[in-house]
């Protein structure tokens, strides 16, 4: 195939009760069985009227008209509505992953999985099947996936810390949103650049989830605050030139070295590291999106480039002082994650 199928969302207004899977197979001329893969992936939304076309429709409508995964096939009543998405993002890395194997820690209320690149933590839209915390669960033995604490990007591997528990999510959560000093959470990341990154601390004002016709959500960075711009800090704590393995030559990649940075996170803004890196310079390698947003032209990528990326960072160390029992622990807890798949060791 020359290109991957683009994505497909079809709309249906049932005309006559009857089984979910029996509606769309009929409306979108599907086989049934792919309708109900589509069903198992969680790719299948309704609800029990459509969207109301009226702005001031009350309270009560709006609740009836919001769509709800399907992962069941359901009987659905006459002028229900159904949103299908027929060609569900997918990612393959999450066959051909040891599972267990990447399980870092875990406790009764957690898990801290070295999660590979390829592979979201959360479900995306239509795909609830490959991700990390269904991964993980399956992994576990555990019926229900697990809940997110934290997110990386997809293209991003390393530490994810997965709950097993509400209680659990709610402590962990409030320790990233603590503003104490020292910091009770430290997490550092490693980067890998064709340019050499600037040591030190980069601090820039972010637009985050700006839109442009033609490329992908992404976060654009300013020198200036303003409103609806976010603070993003960061600091590259050390750098130096290391030899690519095989795993870069199989992606593509021209240099036999490159400047990994290990770099520690100061705020968690969407795609914080590659923008940031990107407006000095320094765009991380594989990724196509920011590179084109790089002041320095060398290190733009082409214009017809701007796809979903295969940028090389991972989230490495994690280190928690003042655990207070989350992770088992009574003082530090400190988390890495393996040598990264770019390393030539």
């Amino acid at each position: 195939m020359d290109k991957l199928l683009g994505p497909r969302v079809e709309h249906l207004i049932v005309d006559q009760p009857g089984l979910l899977s029996d509606i769309v197979a009929e409306a979108l001329e599907l086989p049934k069985a792919f309708v109900l893969e589509l069903l198992r992936f969680g790719a299948i939304f309704c609800s029990a009227v459509p969207p109301p076309m009226n702005p001031e429709a009350s309270r009560k409508d709006l609740k009836r008209a919001v769509p709800r995964r399907a992962l069941q096939d359901v009987a659905v009543p006459r002028r229900a509505y159904v949103r299908v998405h027929v060609h569900p993002i997918r990612y393959p890395a999450a066959y051909t992953t040891d599972w267990k194997a990447r399980i870092v820690s875990k406790g009764a209320g957690y898990v801290v999985v070295d999660k590979p690149a390829g592979v979201p933590v959360v479900h995306s839209t239509d795909n609830v099947i490959e991700s990390s915390l269904t991964c993980v669960a399956q992994a576990l033995g555990e019926e229900e996936p697990l809940r997110a604490t934290h997110r990386l990007d997809t293209c991003t591997s390393g530490l994810a810390v997965l709950g097993r528990t509400q209680e659990f999510v709610a402590a962990f959560n409030r320790m990233l949103r603590s503003e104490r000093t020292p910091r009770p959470l430290r997490k550092l990341y490693r980067s890998l650049s064709a340019s050499e990154p600037p040591l030190g601390t980069l601090v820039h004002w972010a637009a985050v989830g700006t839109r442009r016709l033609g490329w992908p959500d992404h976060t654009l960075l300013h020198a200036d605050s303003a409103p609806g711009r976010l603070r993003c800090e960061l600091e590259v704590l050390t750098r130096e030139r290391v030899r690519l393995g095989p795993g870069a030559a199989a992606a593509g990649w021209a240099p036999a070295e490159a400047w990994e940075a290990v770099v520690e996170l100061r705020t968690g803004r969407t795609h914080q590291i590659r923008a940031q890196l990107a407006a000095c310079g320094a765009p991380l390698l594989g990724d196509t999106l920011y590179q084109r947003l790089a002041p320095c032209a060398a290190a733009r990528a082409p214009a017809d480039e701007v796809r979903s990326s295969s940028a090389v960072g991972e989230a490495w160390r994690l280190e928690v002082t003042d655990c207070q029992g989350l992770f088992g622990e009574v003082g530090t807890a400190v988390f890495e994650a393996s040598l990264p798949w770019w390393r030539d060791e």
